[in-house]
């Protein structure tokens, strides 16, 4: 499902200069996918657990430590799109906050079906070759 995801962040956010996925977690690769796809954007991850974000320092991917509830706004400014990758349900809002802050589309990718409560009027299904792989707020409309 995330070789989609990527795909799909390659066709939509080619011209993109910052890409930053929130709540990383110990799954790196998707980031690593995107930067691969895009090599010409920036690609940052945050995690609010410090040693881990010390721990996975790459050459093309910056790692920070920031917590979404509490977040450090200069850290995601000139982010096109912000994305989560099963993101508890209690921080879902607090994504959609900082994105909005910051002038980002916003991508959720809720743990298998799960749809944490999303306004449908402000929420769009992702939907590639007919499954849902997500959903986006989108700024650009």
């Amino acid at each position: 499902m995330f070789e989609q995801l990527v795909d799909w962040i390659k066709q939509n956010y080619g011209d993109a200069e910052k890409i930053v996925e929130v709540g990383v977690g110990h799954r790196i690769d998707v980031a690593e996918r995107i930067s691969e796809a895009l090599p010409r954007a920036e690609i940052l991850v945050t995690d609010k657990d410090e040693s881990w974000v010390r721990s996975r320092k790459t050459r093309r991917i910056r790692a920070v430590a920031d917590d979404v509830l509490l977040p450090n706004l200069n850290v995601y400014r000139g982010a096109s799109l912000v994305y989560s990758l099963n993101p508890p349900g209690e921080i879902v809002p607090a994504l959609e906050r900082l994105a909005d802050r910051i002038g980002a589309d916003l991508i959720v990718v809720p743990i298998s079906d799960e749809q944490h409560e999303l306004r449908k009027d402000k929420w769009q299904e992702l939907v590639i070759r007919g499954r849902i792989i997500g959903w986006l707020v989108n700024k650009r409309v």
